[in-house]
């Protein structure tokens, strides 16, 4: 036989069961959002690291200016602390994906597939290794969100760079190389050719890059990695040969895109699950006061025959535990499955296959947390003061304290004169009961926050991207050339290209900076325009943009702050490229796109530091007209015109389509953004529902005397609709408000993670209108179920309530 305390615990569960749907899905909300973000958090990063580490992963890439073959290799494989060294040789091409649109393909040529010593890729489909004159592609490349539609058996048109030599390529095969970036994230494609094939592309076998992977016990160590690449650097450029740059993984041994996408986006999404399972606890607590108040006189009639406060409180939270229970009943299947979908998403973008590990036990223990112990922190304040009401006080209760009437608000309600009496009603019902008023409106303010946050996030995202093409891209087409060209002639030529309106050759170069401690910085975009260029005017965020007579100047972008946080303005940096060591003053910091590492300088004082005066291999154009189509157009215009005076083409790109790329990228979090301000909506229609229920059931007696009076199912379903909705306009009205400390915050917090700057900030109204609508229509529904069971009450229903 059950003790009566917890016969009245499962009695409690079972006889309202809107109740405690109602508790068990706001709970359910909490343990479902970090269920899910901790289960694929593990799935994504567990299932990349274990094949990114399983496939021998590099320490450090180096390029080299000039050629070297398998001595140089063997030298490097006998430095202390390299563990093993391979050289690698490709060629870059550009392959036609439509009519005049054409993609990188960068090739990578394997001397021997069957001793792949490091970075090793996974055979999917197709012959090991490929026949000559055929190529393996790397598996995103048939991603369907490219829109490209490669399948084994295509064969691919390809040419160099200087558009001198053109191929056909079958595509004989797939492979899954986790050490190269995934192609829609930066929108290169990625091949595997044999060296024969290599030089059938007018290619030499020589290698161009040397990989170098450092003791396996020491993979981890950043340092020593740091240390083990500044000994090879040295070494290969005794050989006569310049670095022109090198790529160590931020974190050693960790695959890059998990630094750079997958643990930003975690991050982001942790913080909305961490709110939301704050959210859930207000609910609880709303709903236990509510529940406590309801109860009271049950209290005192136990406490009356001899139940002590400790034993009640026990019964309520083991009452909170069932609810904890059910909650996790619910929402852990749902989680699994949701975190099966998320890591498929983010599988497919991130190029990993995703792995299932059974139940792990830190997910476990966090889920055990969110549904139980939380639950039970967020019951205690109400289960404290539900308990500790004296026997007399409980007895004599009409239901829970209310101070209705004694406020300067409540008065003020009591003068409105000319509302119909069911708003009257509504008006002074909503707030009856200001503690749970207040909790209510808690979550659902909160929840409005952060959805029109997200909108305002978005459109930040827009204005951000539209102000630094504006800033840094105002140019329509961009001409890289294979090979220097004189200035003069690169502008001519270009002005007789039909549409184009003004042409501008700019400088630049790859570049790296020699740290005090004798490090290397990553690779450095060196640009140089000509002073007084229309064509950049960078946002300044610290400092001063270049001045037409500055020579040794410098202007940094703002990915340099994270990366090289050392530097400030005024600071004398050491560039090395082509050999040389140079010194530049920094004067400005800019707002960049992106994490790159940009540094802008005056074009004549540049051209002679790098020993190219007066000549060029980047040419950008203004056009007449800014369309995708047109730019386009024009780009393949001056193409065939600069290859019919003998300018070779290496590759061209469109500005609009560069920042449509850059808009799809920050589609990707804006997306998962927009899946939690919905699951935080979900939250606080529950808890207003919750409420809507206690506020019905509390009033039982008095909907009753109003249908003895007259009142008709019509008039009840307006009263309390009305109440919700009402509540839903106050939440609103917060939310809105708050929102703009909210969105400034998480906006700023986006911006940095992302392109190490906050972004330019912009209040959505149309999220701020949408979230008006959305908040009046989960208010009405959320308020019809109680509304509709209130209508149906008769007088005898409420001569029977015992309250």
């Amino acid at each position: 036989m059950l003790n009566p305390r917890w016969k009245k615990v499962l009695a409690d569960v079972w006889s309202n069961k809107t109740r405690t749907l109602l508790v068990a899905l706001s709970i359910g909300v909490g343990v479902f959002t970090v269920g899910m973000i901790a289960e694929g958090r593990e799935r994504m990063i567990r299932g990349m690291s274990e094949e990114y580490l399983a496939g021998n992963p590099f320490s450090f890439v180096l390029g080299t200016d000039e050629p070297f073959d398998e001595e140089l290799v063997e030298t490097v494989r006998n430095i202390p602390g390299v563990y093993e060294a391979e050289g690698r040789s490709g060629i870059t091409l550009r392959m036609n994906v439509g009519p005049n649109q054409w993609e990188t393909l960068s090739l990578a040529a394997i001397p021997d597939f069957d001793d792949i010593r490091i970075a090793r890729m996974n055979l999917e489909q197709g012959p090991w290794p490929p026949p000559n004159k055929t190529l393996l592609i790397e598996r995103s490349a048939l991603s369907e969100q490219l829109g490209v539609g490669l399948q084994v058996g295509d064969t691919l048109l390809v040419e160099t760079l200087d558009q001198e030599t053109r191929r056909e390529v079958p595509i004989v095969g797939v492979v899954h190389d986790l050490h190269v970036a995934p192609t829609f994230i930066f929108g290169t494609y990625y091949g595997y050719i044999t060296e024969d094939t290599l030089e059938w592309f007018g290619s030499n076998r020589d290698f161009t890059a040397l990989r170098v992977m450092v003791e396996p016990d020491r993979l981890f160590d950043r340092e020593h990695v740091v240390a083990v690449s500044r000994e090879v650097r040295d070494r290969v450029e005794r050989s006569g040969r310049e670095i022109e740059d090198i790529f160590i993984p931020p974190q050693p041994g960790e695959s890059p895109v998990v630094t750079f996408a997958v643990q930003p986006i975690i991050f982001l999404m942790s913080a909305l699950g961490v709110l939301a399972v704050f959210l859930s606890g207000f609910l609880v607590t709303n709903t236990i006061s509510a529940m406590m108040a309801q109860q009271t006189r049950q209290i005192g009639i136990m406490k009356s025959i001899g139940a002590r406060t400790s034993d009640v409180m026990r019964m309520y939270f083991a009452l909170v535990l069932a609810f904890g229970v059910i909650g996790m009943i619910i929402a852990v299947p749902l989680a699994y499955l949701a975190a099966t979908a998320f890591t498929d998403f983010f599988a497919v973008l991130f190029n990993f296959n995703q792995r299932t590990y059974g139940i792990l036990p830190g997910v476990a223990g966090i889920i055990l947390f969110v549904g139980l112990v939380v639950p039970v922190l967020a019951a205690i304040f109400p289960v404290l003061r539900g308990t500790s009401i004296t026997i007399r006080e409980a007895i004599s209760s009409d239901g829970g304290p209310s101070t209705y009437g004694t406020g300067l608000l409540d008065r003020l309600l009591e003068r409105l004169r000319g509302l119909p009496r069911p708003l009257l009603l509504s008006l002074r019902n909503t707030f009856r009961r200001k503690g749970r008023l207040i909790l209510t409106l808690t979550t659902l303010t909160l929840g409005g926050a952060i959805f029109i946050s997200v909108f305002t996030v978005q459109a930040s995202i827009v204005q951000t991207l539209d102000e630094l093409f504006a800033s840094l891209i105002r140019y329509d087409v961009q001409i890289t050339f294979d090979g220097d060209y004189r200035v003069d002639r690169l502008v001519e030529e270009a002005l007789k290209v039909p549409d184009v309106v003004e042409a501008e050759a700019w400088g630049g170069i790859l570049a790296r900076r020699l740290r005090p401690d004798d490090t290397d910085s990553d690779t450095i975009f060196f640009e140089a325009p000509p002073p007084g260029s229309d064509m950049l005017a960078p946002v300044i965020i610290e400092g001063r943009w270049l001045l037409p007579n500055d020579e040794n100047a410098v202007v940094l972008s703002s990915a340099w702050r994270k990366d090289e946080p050392d530097v400030a303005i005024g600071d004398t940096i050491t560039l090395k490229f082509k050999g040389r060591e140079t010194d530049w003053v920094v004067v400005g910091f800019f707002r960049g796109i992106g994490s790159e590492l940009i540094a802008y300088a005056n074009y004549d004082y540049f051209a002679r530091e790098v020993r190219e005066p007066g000549v060029s291999d980047t040419l950008n154009v203004t056009i007449a007209r800014t369309t995708l189509d047109y730019q386009a157009q024009v780009a393949q215009a001056l193409e065939e015109h600069f290859r019919s005076v003998g300018l070779a083409v290496g590759e061209s790109s469109t500005a609009v389509d560069e920042k449509q790329q850059s808009l799809n990228q920050f589609g990707i979090i804006t997306s998962l953004l927009m899946i939690m301000a919905g699951l935080i909506a979900v939250v606080g229609g529950l808890g207003l529902m919750g409420t809507m229920s206690m506020n019905v059931l509390e009033r039982t007696r008095e909907i009753g005397v109003m249908r003895a009076i007259g009142a008709s199912n019509l008039s009840i379903l307006n009263i309390v609709i009305s109440e919700g909705v009402l509540i839903g306009l106050i939440s609103w009205a917060i939310g809105a408000a708050l929102a703009f400390p909210i969105s400034r915050v998480l906006s700023d917090q986006v911006g940095i993670l992302f392109l190490g700057a906050p972004f330019s900030y912009v209040f959505s109204i149309d999220g701020a209108l949408l979230w008006l609508g959305i908040a009046v229509i989960l208010a009405a529904f959320a308020s019809f179920i109680p509304a509709w069971n209130a209508s149906r009450l008769t007088v005898r229903d409420v001569i029977a309530y015992d309250g």
